[in-house]
């Protein structure tokens, strides 16, 4: 069943559909400065500045849609070894450990982008790439992106998984992909 495209399915896609493009830009570019450089003899000198924010994109809004969908790695073992009420016990302070990680993290993220547009005086002073002239915040702004979309996801998770906040209603099409969108 194909489902229709509309702009709340968009929305609730961004993250993946920001990391499908920018990882197929990388992609292309990469590959069309493979044959500028060995087949005409003509490298791109910019494609290195372009492909190097389009993989940060890339990556940290990767990072926010795989946390969304569950599939960072991690290791249960010792989860399992706790028993059941003990277990759910531990999960929760482990919730909370990891969203005011990600809330560090976007913090810490984000005063790095503002040193990017601003001096230590205050005055506006963007930094710009060395061939291109781009402003490097452009690229730096993927990273307080990203942990700051995994920071809404992890408040997500713990309203709807950990302390049963938010009922969300799960479809079978929701089922088969783990998580309803």
């Amino acid at each position: 069943m194909k489902r229709k495209i509309t702009p709340m399915l968009i929305l609730k896609n961004l993250d993946a559909i920001i990391t499908g493009t920018t990882l197929t830009l990388c992609v292309i570019l990469v590959n069309i400065n493979v044959l500028m450089r060995y087949f005409l003899n003509a490298p791109l000198q910019w494609s290195e500045e372009i492909v190097t924010s389009l993989f940060v994109w890339t990556v940290f809004i990767g990072s926010a849609y795989a946390y969304r969908k569950h599939a960072h790695l991690g290791v249960d073992i010792v989860v399992k070894m706790i028993p059941g009420n003990a277990q759910r016990v531990f999960k929760i302070v482990m919730g909370f450990l990891e969203l005011l990680i990600l809330i560090m993290l976007t913090w810490i993220s984000a005063d790095y982008v503002g040193h990017l547009i601003f001096s230590r005086t205050g005055e506006i002073k963007i930094m710009v790439t060395d061939l291109l002239r781009l402003p490097k915040w452009w690229t730096g702004i993927a990273v307080p992106a990203g942990f700051g979309l995994s920071t809404l996801y992890a408040v997500w998770f713990m309203l709807t998984e950990k302390f049963n906040v938010i009922q969300v209603k799960k479809t079978e099409e929701g089922m088969k992909g783990g998580r309803e969108e």
